[in-house]
């Protein structure tokens, strides 16, 4: 499987840092009450955290407002990294999904980055980041019917021209979701500055360390940006 960002998308963000990680013969298949334990402590820390501060400050979610604006996106629309913490902010708590969600669900409130997953078996060839024709595919999860991107939106898609996640990060797919059978998985963990390579990346291995404890499995981690904007897994 070849992941590839297309040279549009590096043109709006030049400094945009990818780490794909690439999941294989792993068990998602038990719920783990650990993880659900970290998930309440790191909801907790969050709330502290963002007492004396807005969302919507902090530095590397206030990126992600701006890259929306800079490929069209309304102002309605919000990152998953925002829409996530907001709701731990209030005083939700994130419900368990699987192991894998939940994983990422720990990381992206703990590194505060948009983290995001697809079941390779269900991904037809090759993925890429593009800016959308508008003539995509996408049902979003749960949803009964299909709908198109808006030209020029970014998105995931797979060769048959399925979108994956709308929006960067906003919405994943329900052809791709994680279930309790997936046992091979892509995950995208994505920074926009300040966020920096390093900082993505120590996320990815945070992010590995929890899906090698509870889901066993091989693991392998890929940076992609503009001078490596391809690569094979």
């Amino acid at each position: 499987m070849k992941f590839t960002v297309s040279p549009e998308v590096f043109n709006l963000f030049p400094e945009l840092n990818i780490v794909m990680i690439v999941l294989k013969e792993i068990d998602n298949s038990t719920p783990e009450k650990e993880i659900a334990d970290l998930l309440r402590q790191e909801e907790a820390y969050c709330r502290r955290y963002f007492k004396e501060l807005k969302v919507s400050e902090h530095p590397n979610i206030a990126c992600w407002r701006k890259a929306y604006t800079d490929f069209g996106a309304g102002s309605h629309y919000r990152s998953s990294v925002e829409a996530l913490t907001k709701r731990v902010v209030k005083g939700e708590e994130i419900p368990s999904i699987n192991k894998l969600v939940d994983i990422y669900n720990l990381i992206s409130l703990k590194h505060v980055l948009p983290v995001g997953g697809e079941d390779l078996k269900k991904v037809k060839g090759n993925i890429e980041l593009i800016l959308a024709s508008g003539n995509e595919n996408f049902r979003a999860l749960h949803a009964e019917a299909a709908e198109h991107p808006d030209k020029g939106e970014v998105v995931y898609v797979d060769e048959d021209n399925d979108v994956l996640c709308r929006r960067f990060n906003w919405r994943e797919a329900e052809k791709t979701k994680l279930t309790n059978e997936t046992s091979k998985a892509v995950i995208f963990l994505e920074g926009l500055p300040p966020v920096k390579d390093i900082e993505v990346k120590e996320a990815a291995q945070d992010f590995s360390q929890f899906v090698q404890k509870f889901c066993g499995g091989k693991i392998e981690l890929y940076l992609v940006n503009k001078d490596f904007p391809q690569v094979l897994a």
